[in-house]
């Protein structure tokens, strides 16, 4: 099982061993997931009590002696929505500390195949028709199981695109969707997307890597040299 999973939810490497070792032995004491886990007494005690204030565990006394048991998981995917409500509680406030001109440009770098998806989810959430360029079917290599997810989102939200690419037969294509060949002259080391007021560029070289630019200006600039592309493409 992939742990990084549950680092990303929000629980520490101790708490996860704890965690886990919990669902494994059922009712346990100290002592036994100690032997299990190889960590010190005094840390297991400490980790949990913070599985217990996250809901994830528990325990009974039976003969004066504390037997600790794993909650059921579901309780992650509630632990999981108590932090996105204290999150939304606090985010006018958090917005609050945004002193930065709005028409200034922000560029943000993203790594990894989450960085990926955290980008193509800002389009799904812009819900605006967008147009890429150079696209060859990389985000479905890469992702091959949340691409299909992110196509279902973009056609049950009417979401236009159109496409500009050196091989049309890489591409998945879904409705809603227009694809155009390049002039075999034209070649990108990247795949970038135009959408509102920005620009996501994809660079496939692993370990993968997304670089989101926020600016009304690049954005318009981008858009009217695919516009100039897409004249010419068959």
């Amino acid at each position: 099982m992939d742990k990084k999973i549950l680092e990303r939810a929000g629980l520490a490497k101790g708490e996860i061993e704890v965690y886990l070792t919990l669902l494994k032995l059922g009712s346990s004491l100290v002592s036994k997931i100690a032997q299990e886990t190889g960590l010190h007494r005094t840390n297991i005690y400490d980790t949990l009590e913070k599985l217990r204030e996250k809901g994830l565990a528990s325990y009974v006394i039976k003969e004066n002696r504390k037997y600790y048991s794993a909650s059921d998981p579901e309780k992650l995917l509630d632990y999981i929505k108590e932090r996105e409500k204290e999150i939304e509680e606090i985010l006018p406030e958090l917005q609050n500390y945004m002193t930065f001109p709005r028409s200034e440009s922000i560029v943000e770098v993203y790594k990894g195949k989450e960085g990926i998806k955290s980008v193509l989810k800002n389009i799904l959430k812009e819900k605006k028709d967008y147009v890429v360029l150079e696209e060859e079917g990389y985000i479905q290599k890469v992702l091959p199981h949340f691409y299909p997810q992110f196509n279902k989102q973009m056609n049950k939200s009417r979401i236009k695109v159109k496409i500009l690419t050196k091989d049309v037969k890489k591409i998945d294509k879904r409705s809603l969707m227009e694809i155009r060949s390049l002039p075999k002259f034209f070649s990108f080391p990247s795949a970038t997307a135009i959408y509102g007021d920005k620009v996501a560029i994809f660079v496939w070289d692993e370990p993968y890597h997304a670089i989101l630019i926020k600016s009304k200006q690049v954005a318009n600039s981008y858009r009217n040299f695919f516009e100039a592309l897409w004249k010419q493409a068959k």
